[in-house]
């Protein structure tokens, strides 16, 4: 491959996105395809459009690392999300935010901080088995819940096994509580919601959330559509080598980078194989502009190549 076919690890590849209420993630897209004139944009983790936060946005060569931010492994930082936000009780929506009708009206107990708080750490660091929403981008034989909910048809949607590794109470006023929480990829905060009210012997919803972080990735590293439209790519995304920073680094030696370039791994994959490291994704790369490589090493010891920036 010629040099000036490679692709720099100085591209923009990756936007954090600070998403504003009312815009679905794919209206966020849309408006960057018109004004950055280029369409090649993934995003890394659909928010509701009620929803703020943070929006990893993924364009060129870093639409390479879309697995490890929508189908990533518990040993990557990417799989871990984190919110914010208010629950608000007594009442649930068919949407389970607030953009939906009330379904359901009911008393909310008279109840402590300390009983809230507690009924929360039921769901933590244990098997949680949740049931998307109607109102989802789930795909039911290629069309979403949420599209079939609309059509007044119930999608049948099966449990799936989430993990809530933190689910602190804030404090509440009233029927409100703000929350923090810390989930697995696929957790839905709504459905969480309405399940915390239920264990609190009452109805529920979402009336705010926010996305604090996606694993190393943080909102405070975001900037706003309205600047990134303004900046452009170059000054407002992390570049191709910013937005691999959080997979583990194995060092490719002077020779391979060029071997790497014509799709030459063997020698790559025999020393990952052999080097001791625990199982992971890895991101080989040399010190100088030179290709990288994604490489998978398994629990038994055999390493694969996934994914090469040339």
């Amino acid at each position: 491959m010629s040099e000036r076919a490679r692709k720099s690890p100085n591209e923009p590849a990756l936007l954090l996105l600070d998403k504003p209420a009312g815009m679905t993630s794919f209206d966020c897209i849309r408006e960057l395809k018109r004004e950055w004139k280029r369409t090649d944009f993934g995003h890394g983790g659909t928010l509701d459009r009620f929803a703020t936060g943070l929006l990893p946005i993924l364009m060129g060569e870093g639409l390479k690392l879309v697995r490890f931010f929508l189908d990533s492994h518990p040993s990557l930082p990417t799989y871990w999300k984190t919110y914010s936000g208010v629950i608000e009780l007594g009442r649930a929506t068919e949407t389970g935010d607030p953009e939906g009708a009330v379904t359901e009206t009911r008393a909310v107990p008279a109840m402590t901080g300390e009983q809230i708080a507690a009924a929360m750490q039921t769901f933590v660091a244990r098997e949680y088995l949740q049931t998307p929403p109607a109102y989802s981008a789930k795909k039911i034989q290629g069309e979403r819940a949420s599209e079939l909910a609309r059509k007044g048809i119930t999608p049948e949607l099966k449990a799936v096994s989430v993990t809530i590794r933190k689910f602190e109470y804030l404090g509440h006023e009233g029927s409100r509580v703000r929350f923090r929480a810390e989930c697995s990829k696929g957790t839905y905060i709504r459905v969480l919601a309405l399940d915390l009210a239920r264990r609190l012997d009452t109805a529920g919803f979402v009336n705010s959330l926010q996305r604090d972080a996606v694993g190393e990735f943080r909102l405070e590293q975001a900037i706003s559509l309205a600047d990134a439209q303004t900046r452009g790519p170059a000054a407002s995304a992390l570049t191709l080598a910013q937005a691999t920073a959080f997979l583990p680094a194995f060092p490719l030696l002077p020779n391979e980078d060029a071997l790497l370039a014509v799709g030459k791994v063997d020698g790559l994959l025999a020393r990952l194989s052999n080097s001791g490291l625990p199982a992971n994704i890895y991101c080989a790369r040399a010190e100088t502009d030179a290709p990288a490589a994604l490489l998978e090493l398994t629990a038994q010891k055999r390493a694969n190549f996934l994914r090469a920036f040339v």
